[in-house]
Parts: C-alpha cells; sequence; structure tokens
C-alpha cells in the first residue's frame, strides 16, 4: 500500500490526463504537494516525494499557461525519465528510494543491515532501469508518431507493470533468504 501512496500522482495523472493533459498534471500536482505536504508534517521528506512534486508542479505549470505546447507530447518521456533519474540518483547516494517503502514492512532493527540496503539497490536497480526503458521507448514512440496511442500507453504501462512484478518477486525471495537466515 504504501508504494500506491508513494505512486499516487503518476497513478492520477495516468488516468486523467488522457481526458485533458491540463487535468492530468493539475491532479497529479496537488497529489504530490499533498503527499509531500504529509511527509514534511512527518518530518521525513523522500527523495521520490520531492522529485514527483518538483515535476508535476512544473508540468502543470506549462500544461496550464500554454495548453497547446507540444511538451504534453513528450510528457509520458520526460516522467519516465525524472523516475529514473531519481532511482539513479538514489543509487549514487547509496539512499535507494525503496527504502522509503521498504522500511514501512521490515522492523527498524533491520534497516542498516547491510543485506537490507543491498536488496534495496537492486529494488531501486529494477525500478531504474524499467523507468529508463520506458522513457526511451516513450520517447521513440513520440518521435515517429506522437498521436500512436496505445504503443504510448503501453510503453508507460510497462514501465511500472515490469519493475513491480520484478521487484515483487525478488522482494519475496530476499524475505524468504532472510528468514531462513534467522531460523
Amino acid at each position: 500500500m504504501n508504494y500506491v501512496r508513494g505512486f499516487a500522482p503518476w497513478l492520477c495523472y495516468a488516468a486523467l490526463s488522457p481526458v485533458d493533459w491540463r487535468l492530468g498534471t493539475g491532479v497529479a500536482a496537488l497529489a504530490a504537494l499533498l503527499l509531500l505536504a504529509a511527509q514534511l508534517r512527518a518530518r521525513g521528506v523522500e527523495l521520490l516525494s520531492a522529485a514527483t512534486c518538483v515535476f508535476f508542479v512544473v508540468m502543470a505549470a506549462i500544461a496550464l499557461t500554454d495548453p497547446a505546447s507540444g511538451l504534453k507530447h513528450w510528457i509520458g518521456a520526460l516522467a519516465n525519465g525524472t523516475l529514473a533519474a531519481t532511482a539513479l540518483a538514489s543509487l549514487a547516494v547509496r539512499r535507494p528510494f525503496t527504502l522509503a517503502f521498504a522500511r514501512a514492512e521490515v522492523p527498524r532493527e533491520f534497516w542498516n543491515a547491510p543485506r537490507f540496503i543491498r536488496v534495496n539497490m537492486v529494488l531501486t536497480t529494477i525500478w531504474a532501469a524499467g523507468f529508463t526503458l520506458g522513457a526511451l521507448a516513450c520517447a521513440y514512440v513520440v518521435h515517429y508518431d506522437h498521436s500512436a496511442t496505445v504503443p504510448l500507453v503501453t510503453a508507460q504501462v510497462l514501465a511500472f507493470v515490469v519493475p513491480f512484478v520484478l521487484g515483487g518477486r525478488y522482494a519475496e525471495r530476499a524475505r524468504a533468504a532472510a528468514a531462513q537466515a534467522l531460523a
């Protein structure tokens, strides 16, 4: 459930942008601001939330001030690129963005364990790869035909679904191995 909350702005955008990109970016920006405000009240801002907020506030501002902007065709590639850059930055500083989600499910005494950090490095790498491939696929589709909705939506969905499934399987195996090591 924590994953869903963290990706709520992206899901809002995905659900509403087919209606109108201004609506999609506006609601996503509002969701991102609410998520960030809740984290500020809890005194802990996550990198993913901060990057999401900046992305959607900027995109919403552009969408509302220039609704005919050609940027609306590239937003899928830009979104995946932003997520990829965020994931890669979190890996570079050795604070994988998946830690925020994993800590909600794992007792505090394991949070700094090397195995826990390593598992989250792998999970974040899976997400970074998915986002990078999604950005490239979206850019490719838009470059050749920005009105090709089915391939564009397929690329965006796969950029989330594949890492979600692969990451979930990897996390289950890691949980099982940790449980076996403790037994």
